[in-house]
Parts: structure tokens; sequence; C-alpha cells
């Protein structure tokens, strides 16, 4: 009997460590955060972010320059960014905060009569899935969330709010030397 109980007990004990999760818990990082760091778009070549378009900002007030790329997840997916600059982490929140918010979101603004700034606004939207996985021709705002980062404003795609912070945070894990691939 003593050896039946002590099976049981090494079978449930088994059992339990079969089933515990070891994921890793995600901690989204704080939306607005200033560390002191000027960045400039030179920093962010050796983590992998290939820079498509550089934008003209003489309409976007504050902002020393913004480009639009994209960088690969560590499934080898690549993923939509856009980076502005400010010369202040000051700046940035003061300056581009209202921008930001009026782009980002399910009801961010994608179109020429609510954006606030209209340069290369196709680069903000993506075609949305239909039914059974289809495309239904949608157009729906790419960003659902952006981080103020020191002097910079990311914004990042994803399939919704979450998703997308998900994805600004492990870009600035990168960029911070938290994450190496």
């Amino acid at each position: 009997m003593k050896v039946l109980s002590k099976i049981l007990i090494i079978n449930f004990l088994l059992f339990a460590l079969a089933c515990s999760s070891s994921e890793e818990v995600f901690t989204p990082m704080e939306k607005i955060s200033d560390q002191g760091k000027i960045f400039s778009i030179g920093d962010f070549k050796p983590i992998g972010f290939k820079k498509s378009n550089e934008y003209n900002v003489e309409d976007l007030p504050g902002s020393t320059s913004a480009f639009f790329g994209f960088m690969k997840n560590e499934l080898g997916d690549p993923k939509d960014y856009e980076i502005r600059f400010y010369s202040s982490h000051s700046d940035a929140v003061n300056l581009g905060t209202k921008y930001a918010d009026n782009i980002v979101g399910e009801n961010g603004c994608i179109n020429k009569e609510c954006s606030l700034w209209l340069e290369n606004l196709n680069q903000r939207t993506h075609l949305e899935g239909g039914r059974n996985n289809t495309w239904n021709a949608t157009k729906a705002p790419k960003y659902n969330n952006y981080v103020i980062y020191n002097n910079l404003i990311l914004f990042c795609s994803g399939y919704n709010e979450s998703d997308s912070m998900k994805n600004c945070t492990k870009f600035i894990d990168k960029l911070e030397g938290k994450v190496t691939q």
C-alpha cells in the first residue's frame, strides 16, 4: 500500500509540473517615460530597424524628424513602426501627444478630413480582414498604440491596443539592450 501511495504522489507531482505554465508574464512599459536620453534615427539601425521613408515634418509642430519603417519580430515577421523625434522629452509630450492621439486606436483618424498631420497618411492605414479571414478592403488605423520614450514618439502596429503596446515594449527593450536577437 505504501508503494502505491508513493507512486500516486509521484504521478501527481509529475502531472502538476507538466501542467504548470513556464511562460513569462508580459509587463508593458510605461506609455510615457524619460531617462534623459536623446535619440536620433542612427540609434535604430543596429537593432534592425529598416527605414523606408523620411517624412517632411514642416507641418508637425516641434518635431525634428519622422520616419516610417519596419523591424522583424522574434518570428521573423516584419512589424511597421513610425518614429517621430523631438528636441526634448518635454517637446515630445507637450507638442506631440495631441497628434499621436489623433491617429491611434480603433477610432484613430486616417483620412484628410480629420487628421491633424497629413504627411504620408496612407502609411498609417491598413486593410482590415473580413469574414473567413478574407480582405474586405476597409481601411483602418495601422497603429493601435504608441509610447513617448525620451525625445521620441514610437507608433506601433498590432491587432489591438494591447498587442501594439507589446510591440512597442519589445522595440524599446531591444533598443535598450534588454533583448538580444
